[in-house]
């Protein structure tokens, strides 16, 4: 009678967790969960509010001014003129900054770097650990960094920043990550796998794209209307109101990528009623790194660099990473393919 009721209760727990499969956490196996090319987007927003309270407003528990982070900020930390210098300049300065680049892990635990945008060379940059349930530590240096002397020009050790994150993705596509140093609060920092891992070209980037972006632009970064061009019509960037920090847009629209080096609008009849219509040109490097320019139909147009990585979720569907690389200007989005 024991050991009838023993296996009537074990069938039933064992159907209940077959039941709920989501129950089991997930584990990973080790660095080797982490290997290949992965595509980096890093940044931190605009402004923060340490503890203050912004002009107009009235808050009884707090008071102070409005603190902004100045888009180009002296900073005390001086990166390599480098994808990866860059990174690690705008992780370590406290202020706004977007970046983009390339990153391979061997697997081991180490991660390599290129001194070149587009360039598949390979120096050690980095260093990580992937623990038991799929969180992660990471360590950048800028190994580019140069110095000029008497005797010649020298490479020296750059900074260092110190990440932690989560593999989020079953197929170890994405990792997400925010640095740990006091002055590097309010950067994220985001690893996806690159589509390929050397032998992307212009054709690699084709079909239909949605796209959506967020950024700001102060004075120096004007509006994106070029001079002499333009209209009042609404286009897929929309500007809105300017404050001291700059003047806030959002980016919402579709293009169609032919495989060519061009962003071009759908084909005749298919034209976007919204206009949010983009087109512009666009160059993709080996290493799936590449740049761009998006037009819309108002005359706006802004600058890009990016990384053509997998969609999330194990997929083998492209997307677009993408920051704003215009002087003045900061920010990304994402677009992905219809």
């Amino acid at each position: 009678m024991k050991r009838r009721t023993y296996f009537t209760v074990a069938a039933a727990l064992i159907g209940s967790s077959l039941l709920i499969p989501g129950a089991e956490a997930r584990t990973c196996t080790g660095n080797g969960d982490v290997v290949g090319s992965y595509g980096y987007v890093g940044s931190r927003d605009g402004f923060f509010l340490l503890g203050a309270t912004a002009p107009g407003s009235t808050f009884a528990g707090g008071s102070g001014p409005l603190i902004p982070v100045a888009i180009t900020p002296p900073g005390t930390v001086i990166g390599s003129k480098t994808p990866i210098g860059n990174l690690i300049a705008g992780l370590s300065n406290p202020a706004v900054f977007s970046a983009t680049g390339r990153l391979s892990a061997d697997g081991l635990g180490n991660l390599f770097a290129s001194s070149t945008a587009g360039s598949l060379g390979a120096t050690l940059a980095g260093t990580y650990i992937v623990n038991a349930d799929c969180s992660i530590t990471m360590t950048l240096t800028d190994p580019f960094l140069t110095s000029s002397s008497g005797t010649g020009t020298t490479t020296t050790t750059g900074a260092s920043v110190s990440l932690v994150g989560t593999v989020v993705d079953v197929n170890s596509n994405e990792i997400d990550l925010v640095s740990t140093g006091s002055s590097s609060a309010g950067a994220v920092l985001t690893l996806t796998k690159t589509i390929q891992f050397s032998s992307c070209t212009n054709a690699s980037l084709s079909s239909n794209y949605g796209v959506s972006g967020q950024g700001m632009y102060n004075a120096t970064g004007g509006n994106g209307i070029a001079i002499g061009g333009g209209t009042t019509a609404t286009g897929a960037f929309t500007s809105g109101v300017t404050g001291t920090l700059g003047t806030a847009f959002s980016l919402l629209g579709r293009f169609v990528a032919d495989g060519a080096g061009n962003f071009v609008q759908d084909f005749a009849g298919t034209a976007s009623p919204v206009q949010r219509s983009i087109t512009g040109t666009y160059l993709v490097n080996p290493d799936c790194t590449g740049t761009g320019r998006f037009m819309d139909t108002a005359g706006v147009g802004r600058n890009i660099g990016f990384v053509l990585v997998n969609q999330s979720g194990g997929s083998t569907r492209p997307e677009l990473e993408f920051v704003f690389t215009d002087v003045g200007v900061f920010g990304g989005g994402i677009a992905k393919q219809q």
